[in-house]
């Protein structure tokens, strides 16, 4: 006796798996990879990701501010974030070993129009081969002359030790390196970076986020090259509809052309 299996029983139980292993809110993303930049723009129209954002308070004695975003902001009118005195924005373009974010091409051409010096960073996941994390996101992201150097997004360590996520965090930034000839920025936050990586990654820019505080509690000096502060993720920038994350530069604006890709 032949077993007759219809195609939609096969999709019913690659759906209900998927579910089992990834749980609806992670399973959901996973859909999303899927859906085209029309279609999530669409959506975009109806729904937004995030609270309302809240009037930013920029630090003292920096001029230089920028942004960054993702998916997360899927309504963002560019012309208008340019004409609040924004310079820079950081895209995020990739995660893991596969992930593409899905609004990195419509950011990334949609800042450029408007005069922004751009950047792309990409999120690491501790679990998965940095080489191949390092390969998504070249595959994905192509620097011209004038933006900014790429960014590795370093927030997780999950059960893994500090040796091998350093280990992990420097074949991505050797392969990357390479790739662009550049020195790729390194991105985290305050605590992560004292109890992980201070000391260990001098050699390349840092930018650091750290909330609710006057000052950055670290310095820039002779061997850290401290270079961007995120110094809010609640913010309202003219543009954006919902929180953004805010930065500065710690310089002029001449300086961070200096920075950016020759």
């Amino acid at each position: 006796m032949k077993l007759r299996i219809s195609f939609r029983f096969i999709i019913l139980v690659a759906g209900l798996a998927c579910l089992a292993y990834y749980g609806w809110p992670e399973l959901k993303v996973q859909l999303g990879r899927f859906s085209s930049l029309k279609t999530l723009l669409k959506k975009g129209q109806e729904y937004y990701y995030g609270l309302p954002g809240e009037p930013v308070i920029w630090p003292k004695g920096h001029t230089v501010r920028g942004i960054d975003v993702s998916r997360y902001q899927s309504r963002v009118n560019w012309p208008e974030v340019r004409q609040d005195e924004i310079t820079f924005a950081f895209i995020k373009a990739t995660e893991g070993f596969y992930r593409q974010d899905q609004l990195f091409d419509y950011h990334w051409q949609e800042s450029c129009k408007v005069g922004l010096l751009r950047g792309a960073y990409h999120f690491y996941r501790p679990g998965q081969p940095a080489l191949l994390q390092a390969l998504n996101f070249v595959r994905v992201v192509s620097l011209q002359p004038g933006d900014l150097p790429p960014v590795l997004d370093v927030e997780k360590i999950d059960s893994h030790s500090a040796e091998e996520l350093r280990a992990g965090v420097r074949t991505w930034l050797k392969l990357v390196e390479d790739k662009y000839e550049v020195k790729p920025i390194l991105y985290t936050n305050f605590n992560f970076y004292e109890r992980y990586l201070a000391g260990y990654f001098d050699e390349y820019p840092l930018w650091i986020a750290h909330y609710q505080v006057p000052r950055l509690r670290i310095k820039p000096s002779s061997t850290r090259k401290l270079k961007f502060w995120q110094h809010t993720d609640r913010g309202k920038v003219s543009g954006v509809q919902g929180r953004v994350d805010c930065n500065v530069f710690y310089g002029n604006t001449r300086e961070l052309k200096k920075l950016c890709l020759p």
